[in-house]
This record gives C-alpha cells, sequence and structure tokens, in this order.
C-alpha cells in the first residue's frame, strides 16, 4: 500500500459539466479523461485517438491517479503522441507522477490542484496488507503463501521502480520531485497538519525539470485548497 494512502476525491473537487459516467470522451481535438486510471479508459483513450480523422493535440485529465503501471502507460501514450496535458482542477498521484509531466506543454488551471504522495518505492505492500490476504489459511499453508505473496509484490514493485526510473530519465526531470515530502522532517508536518500529500511552486517545478507550464501565461502557483490539503514546498533545500 502507498505510504500515504490517498483518500477518495470528493466530487466537489471536480467539476464538468458532463454526464457522470463520462470518463473518457474525445471533444474536437482534444481528449479528456475523468476519474481513476484504469486498463479499460486507457484502452478507450487509446481507441479513440486512433479512430480520430484530426488526431488530438491535448489530454485534458482531472484524476485522483490509480495503478503505477497504468499511469505510466497512460503517460508513454501521451509521450509517443506529443500530447499536451491540461490539468483544470485536480491531478494527484499517478496522475501527477507520470502523466502530467510526460505532457509536451502542461496547462494548469489557475485553481489546479497538482499533487504527490510519493514514487513506486514508496508504494511497498506492508506486511499487514499481506497477513489479510492469507487471514483464512492455516500453519504451513499459511506461511508458505504469504512468502509467496511476498516476493511476488516486492518484485511487482522493483519492476515499476525500475520502469518509473528510465521514465524520468526520458523526459529529464528529476525523480526527487517523487520523494521530496517523504523526508522526515516534513512526513512530520505532514502528520500535523493532515495533508494528504506535497505539491510545489512553479519556481521549484522548474528547477526538478518539469517544464513548459502554461507557457505565455501567468505561473500557475499552487493554493491551499480546504478540502485536499497539500505542503506547498516553495524552495529547494541547499543540501
Amino acid at each position: 500500500m502507498l505510504s500515504w494512502k490517498a483518500a477518495a476525491v470528493v466530487a466537489a473537487v471536480l467539476s464538468l459539466s458532463v454526464p457522470a459516467d463520462a470518463k473518457v470522451w474525445l471533444e474536437a481535438d482534444t481528449l479528456h479523461y475523468k476519474g481513476q486510471i484504469t486498463a479499460q479508459d486507457n484502452n478507450h483513450l487509446m481507441q479513440l485517438y486512433q479512430q480520430a480523422k484530426s488526431k488530438p493535440k491535448r489530454l485534458v485529465i482531472q484524476s485522483g491517479g490509480g495503478n503505477i503501471d497504468l499511469g505510466m502507460d497512460l503517460a508513454d501514450f501521451v509521450l509517443q503522441q506529443q500530447l499536451d496535458v491540461e490539468v483544470p482542477d485536480f491531478c494527484f498521484s499517478s496522475c501527477a507522477n507520470y502523466v502530467f509531466v510526460a505532457g509536451k506543454t502542461k496547462w494548469l488551471g489557475e485553481n489546479a490542484v497538482l499533487g504527490w504522495h510519493g514514487n513506486a518505492a514508496s508504494a511497498r505492500w506492508l506486511d499487514a496488507d499481506i497477513d489479510g490476504m492469507v487471514k483464512d489459511l492455516k500453519g504451513e499453508e499459511r506461511q508458505q503463501q504469504w512468502q509467496k505473496l511476498r516476493a511476488h509484490y516486492d518484485q511487482v514493485i522493483v519492476k515499476a521502480s525500475q520502469r518509473e526510473a528510465l521514465l524520468y530519465q526520458q523526459l529529464g526531470v528529476d525523480p526527487a520531485l517523487l520523494t521530496l515530502g517523504l523526508q522526515p522532517e516534513l512526513r512530520r508536518l505532514a502528520t500535523q497538519q493532515r495533508y494528504r500529500g506535497w505539491t510545489f511552486n512553479s519556481s521549484v517545478l522548474k528547477q526538478l525539470g518539469v517544464k513548459s507550464i502554461n507557457p505565455g501565461r501567468a505561473d500557475w502557483q499552487p493554493k491551499l485548497h480546504p478540502r485536499f490539503k497539500l505542503m506547498i514546498i516553495n524552495e529547494l533545500s541547499a543540501s
């Protein structure tokens, strides 16, 4: 499980005048993706792109994230098609980790919430999670299955971490983007203030290699959202 568990994004955070069940759709030359990143919706998005006579140039996404590998699948697609990525309202976890940073040009709404809460390595399954998976087994069978699951999920994280490192190398983005908020002093602050993760101002994002944000517009700056509090990192430590 993720070291900082992302709470479900309340409907009030996301606002679009589209039917509630419209999660992926094509409008003019723009692809739209709303909600958790899933294999089904990734496939639907790619089909819409392939079927479009005039190929879309932009992906507008509103998402609280989802499975790590599915987030990177979507990021790979964004990279392959050289899509701009626009976040009008909300992008967290795998959405920010992978999809947003992969955008050719990145657009953020004035009040957009953009946040992180860890990298692939920090998503390690806890022993307690595996305990729950084998709770109905007994004795040696339970121990064998526990060890098998522990090895499996550890390998899943190793592979995801390797893939993540390659993606960030390709993007030229500093992977510290995914871990700065996990420093002990910041984690203590996050616990005290009940932050759900962290975000950065535009200057720090640029220092970390996340560039081409709102070109020609005023710099986007994070705000403290009353329903989804994120710690705002305004400068990088000299160390």
